[in-house]
């Protein structure tokens, strides 16, 4: 009995290393070359691999897999990576944030992905701002951005930056996706810009704010809440109807309310029945859309 129970334990254990050491990738060798830098990540969904080549099999992440779906591990650039050795054109990187992807996310990817022109040791900037959100406005890329803003293209990329910055530094923006110029808001003598962040946070800057470091409040600050769009929404219906007096608003059962995740848009939807002059019921549905910092905007229509 004792043999028989051994040799199941031995199976069980040989069994439990194999299938640990799949998930493993090789490590620096005497054959790569030992570099040592702190790198953002360009692109998206970069697979770590086990070994310096796409020979070599992606690594399961086994957190994120079930038992009907397998999911590798991958980074992309929200990524921060500390590369320890290079080997044909090959990284071997470990996460350093997000700190929650730091004991899994280790292994190969292509040296490629590694935005060696943007090294961020020792800048605490870089390491919150993605390699991706100030890639430069280009006649080829952006047509109609460098036609209507060319006299200003070196200006704006130097704004877009600070806008950047400012937004790290002020503890709303945990990380830095994009960081852009406003088309929509901007004027060829005043430049509005806009930096979206890992955290779902939105800024708007224009460029006397980023000239002067003013003080800056995010979309989501801005917003408006649920009451105050309720109250506004409401005295917009009385004001358009005809007899104010005579309006039946379906607060509870007639109501709902909308906000963006990331813009912070306020979508209000409110159905309410009117007396008109006549002394005839009508049903009618108001859309209030409120934008955060504006004043809303009312718009009614029939309802069935």
């Amino acid at each position: 009995m004792k043999i028989i129970f051994w040799i199941i334990i031995s199976i069980g254990f040989s069994e439990a290393v194999s299938a640990g050491n799949s998930d493993i990738a090789s490590g620096c060798d005497a054959s790569s070359i030992t570099t040592g830098g702190t790198y953002n990540i360009i692109g998206s969904r970069q697979q770590i691999r086990k070994g310096p080549s796409k020979k070599f099999g992606r690594i399961i992440n086994r957190k994120a897999s079930t038992a009907s779906h397998t999911f590798y591990l991958s980074i992309d650039d929200t990524a921060t990576v500390f590369e320890k050795c290079t080997k044909n054109n090959w990284s071997w990187i470990r996460v350093i944030e997000p700190d929650w992807l730091q004991d899994s996310h280790r292994g190969w990817v292509p040296s490629k992905f590694l935005d060696k022109e943007q090294g961020v040791d020792g800048d605490k900037h870089a390491r919150k701002i993605s390699a991706n959100a100030l890639r430069p406005y280009t006649a080829q890329g952006y047509p109609k951005t460098v036609a209507k803003y060319g006299a200003r293209l070196k200006e704006i990329e130097i704004l877009r930056k600070k806008a950047a910055l400012i937004a790290t530094d002020s503890g709303k923006c945990d990380y830095v996706l994009m960081s852009e110029l406003s088309l929509s808001r901007s004027k060829p003598n005043h430049l509005h810009f806009w930096v979206d962040c890992r955290n779902k946070q939105r800024i708007y800057l224009d460029e006397h704010q980023i000239k002067t470091s003013s003080p800056i409040l995010t979309q989501e600050e801005k917003s408006w809440d649920k009451k105050s769009a309720l109250v506004a929404c409401k005295n917009a219906i009385k004001v358009r109807t005809l007899l104010p007096s005579e309006v039946d608003i379906h607060t509870i059962f007639g109501t709902s309310f909308y906000k963006a995740p990331v813009t912070h848009n306020v979508v209000l939807r409110m159905d309410f029945d009117a007396i008109n002059a006549l002394g005839i019921e009508l049903p009618y549905t108001a859309t209030c859309n409120f934008e955060p910092g504006k004043v809303g905007e009312i718009n009614i229509q029939t309802r069935n």
